[in-house]
């Protein structure tokens, strides 16, 4: 019984505190919001059409600011505070997701949370100073060398390619 223990159902005990997930959904106000560090993919949702209708019709106009992403791919880590209840939210991160994806930057190098609209996650939106949201944090080997808080200077794309140009 002692191996079987060990053998077996440790091992499916250890999988399934790794496979927990990190984020809740909470439904108010015909609204689902995401609290917590979550995949992309769960955007990709009827609940979240938003998400879906933004990313399909923004078009990117900026070869040279693509471009300039595209050439610091695999050098730079973001970190993304989003609202999915926040207008401007809905408009920015599915341009963000766009342009990080026709730049061929891979998702494990994309942290998204999700935050209610306290803004406030114990640990992690202190740590980062997060007031407002969306709040896009570049790092370059773990250093913050930008961000993107609440609306862009310029254009989205615009405004990552001049934060990403500091890239070695």
């Amino acid at each position: 019984m002692k191996k079987f223990f060990i053998l077996v159902i440790l091992p499916l005990m250890i999988l399934h505190s790794c496979s927990t997930k990190k984020y809740s959904v909470i439904h108010r106000n015909n609204t689902s919001i995401i609290v917590g560090e979550f995949p992309v993919t769960l955007l990709e949702s009827e609940n979240f059409k938003w998400y879906i209708d933004g990313y399909s019709k923004y078009v990117i106009d900026d070869s040279a600011s693509l471009n300039m992403v595209k050439s610091k791919v695999g050098k730079f880590n973001v970190l993304v505070f989003i609202g999915t209840w926040c207008p401007d939210s809905r408009e920015h991160f599915p341009r963000f997701m766009k342009i990080m994806d026709e730049a061929g930057v891979s998702r494990k190098h994309i942290k998204v949370i999700g935050l209610d609209r306290d803004k406030k996650l114990k640990g992690l939106t202190d740590k980062y100073d997060i007031s407002r949201v969306p709040t896009f944090i570049f790092f370059e080997n773990d250093k913050e060398i930008g961000r993107i808080v609440e609306h862009p200077r310029e254009t989205l794309i615009k405004h990552i390619a001049k934060i990403l140009s500091q890239v070695k």
